[in-house]
């Protein structure tokens, strides 16, 4: 009987984003792999990240609390009014990326954090 091994694949220890910004500066943004496993900075990633929840996807049902929801997503609470608990939707990924900031600017990138405190 075969034994199943493991591959000997490179680790990503830090990703690192540089930013141009629509009035000329740049930002640099950090993002912590273990906390980040899925980056989307243009229209058609941000299509294939909303396609984690829908129906019958890997997501389905994932869900986000009011406070995780608007510590990542501050701009957002016109989105989901009262809510508490919020259900993860292409949707609302599309929304999201689409919603502009206090400055005017909407999002350069959405990354799918690991960590959901509602359920897993």
């Amino acid at each position: 009987m075969a034994t199943r091994t493991t591959p000997k694949r490179p680790k990503i220890t830090g990703i690192t984003l540089n930013v141009l910004m629509p009035d000329g500066t740049s930002r640099i943004h950090t993002l912590d792999p273990i906390e980040c496993d899925a980056l989307a900075w243009s229209d058609r990633g941000v299509k294939v990240l909303g396609k984690f929840y829908e129906k019958g996807g890997p997501a389905e049902g994932k869900r986000m609390t009011r406070e995780d929801f608007l510590r990542r997503f501050p701009q957002a609470a016109k989105l989901i009014g009262k809510s508490q608990d919020i259900l993860m939707t292409p949707e609302l990924v599309e929304r999201l990326w689409n919603l502009a900031k206090e400055d005017g600017t909407t999002p350069a990138f959405l990354c799918k954090h690991t960590i959901n405190v509602i359920n897993g």
